[in-house]
């Protein structure tokens, strides 16, 4: 069951904030993929011209791509933060959000 917000912008905290971890972990995770692959011998991760295989291509590459997760989830958080503010000039926004469940609770007898 989801709800409706309207509002008329977002902080630039919560834009940037929620694009950086979507990013980190999801290029994390890709990287961690890569690295098992270099962990087969597989020549997928690449470093200052040179492929790095077995376990240092399985350690380096979850760290590769949470650098570059970082960097593309800042450029992009900013893009986004920008963007949204030449809209909230213009028309407000509408979010819709699933509130946090307090059925979780164990009720008391």
């Amino acid at each position: 069951m989801s709800q409706v917000l309207i509002v008329q912008r977002l902080r630039g905290g919560t834009i940037i904030k929620t694009i950086m971890i979507g990013s980190i972990i999801g290029c994390t995770l890709l990287g961690m993929f890569f690295g098992v692959l270099a962990l087969l011998g597989i020549e997928t991760v690449k470093f200052n011209g040179e492929y790095i295989l077995g376990f240092k291509g399985f350690i380096s590459a979850p760290l590769i791509g949470a650098l570059m997760g970082s960097i593309f989830g800042l450029f992009t958080g900013m893009f986004t933060y920008v963007g949204l503010r030449v809209l909230a000039k213009f028309k407000t926004l509408t979010i819709e959000y699933v509130p946090v469940s307090t059925s979780s609770q164990s009720p008391s007898d």
